[in-house]
């Protein structure tokens, strides 16, 4: 083989693992990190929730529904996400059985879209919590659970609003974001696993008003 041939070669290798890499295949690989330990992959989606309702608009401004008197204001409170988890067995035949694992916090970090480079930093936010995960015994199948997580607690919201009034930011008040979740546990014989999932989302005035 020429060397020219080689190096394409070696080349092209380096580039198709690293699109492994980067797409999250096997245990171990960015997004998780623990299952070759605990024997379970877990993976999660994330939906943004308000009021109810599923909706990626989070609203930062408490504006009056009816005049009155008295007046009637719009609800405030944090918004929300359903998150969607999934545990499969890393080998479908393990020859012991994998324990139950239970989430212990979860963090959120917030991350300005390119199109809203301007727009304030949101503090990243943990929480701590108990959520149960019971993974297959055995086989291919996969076990779903849905739980309820805070997006943006409504402090959260506040703060961005005023961040926005401070003519520091930019005067823009909708801008978009990432969320991304890093949720962080132990199994019941103790062993550490993690694993992360992200919701893209908008932050604004919106009317919800009834």
């Amino acid at each position: 083989m020429k060397k020219g041939h080689f190096k394409l070669s070696a080349v092209c290798c380096l580039l198709f693992a690293f699109f492994l890499w980067g797409c999250g295949a096997g245990p171990g690989s960015p997004g998780s990190d623990g299952s070759e330990k605990t024997g379970v992959i877990l993976e999660a989606s994330l939906t943004p929730t308000y009021l109810g309702a599923n909706t990626y608009s989070v609203d930062v401004v408490q504006q009056i529904c009816d005049a009155g008197p008295p007046p009637e204001y719009e609800q405030f409170a944090d918004h929300g996400a359903t998150a969607t988890i999934r545990a499969r067995l890393l080998n479908p035949n393990p020859p012991i059985p994998p324990g139950t694992l239970y989430i212990e916090k979860y963090t959120v970090e917030y991350r300005r879209s390119p199109d809203s480079i301007g727009a304030p930093p949101i503090e990243t936010d943990t929480r701590y919590t108990t959520i149960v995960i019971t993974p297959p015994l055995s086989g291919t199948g996969v076990a779903t659970l849905e739980t309820s997580l805070v997006l943006v607690e409504i402090n959260r919201k506040r703060q961005y609003y005023t961040d926005i009034l401070s003519g520091v930011y930019t005067s823009r008040i909708l801008n978009n974001y990432t969320a991304l979740y890093t949720f962080e546990g132990k199994n019941q014989y103790g062993t550490d696993f993690s694993f992360k999932a992200q919701t893209d989302f908008q932050i604004g005035s919106f009317d919800y008003c009834k």
